[in-house]
């Protein structure tokens, strides 16, 4: 079945979605539509942007089609592991990939920035020595009487 490959540029944003909406809809009119978006060139997204990519997925899946991700650029991969909706999305790492639905190329979680989890190691226990250094190294802070901590570049610079 063939699909349609509309790449988006720049900005995908509050400002911007309104112009690309309608041109999506219209390419959801068909019965089962399959949409490969190239997103590759996207420099930023917000939550408008999201939204609507996860309201074009569930236009094309209640069709009975479906929408893919092509190449996303940082500014898609951070949402796709956060925004509600963005995991049933799939994300291939090439445009060739999303075209033919190539499972070596699916972009997996292992692509996205981890996530502190519950099941992770706890930190090292804090010591009662102010003076002991940390583990990465670095000394740590310094307590004064007043109990407030210092910065270990000494005092503000006066203004002039």
């Amino acid at each position: 079945m063939s699909a349609v490959v509309l790449a988006l540029h720049g900005l995908l944003v509050e400002g911007t979605v309104a112009t690309i909406e309608p041109v999506l809809a219209g390419l959801l009119v068909a019965d089962e539509p399959r949409l490969v978006l190239d997103v590759s060139q996207v420099t930023v997204c917000d939550t408008t942007g999201a939204e609507l990519l996860v309201g074009v997925a569930g236009m094309a899946r209640a069709r009975g089609g479906e929408l893919r991700l092509a190449a996303p650029s940082p500014a898609i991969r951070s949402w796709l592991g956060i925004a509600a909706g963005m995991s049933g999305i799939a994300a291939f790492a090439t445009v060739e990939g999303a075209l033919e639905a190539d499972p070596r190329d699916l972009l997996g979680p292992a692509v996205l920035p981890p996530a502190d989890c519950v099941d992770d190691d706890p930190p090292p226990p804090l010591t009662a020595d102010p003076h002991r250094s940390a583990p990465h190294g670095r000394p740590r802070w310094r307590v004064n009487p007043s109990g407030r901590a210092r910065s270990r570049r000494g005092p503000a610079s006066p203004r002039r």
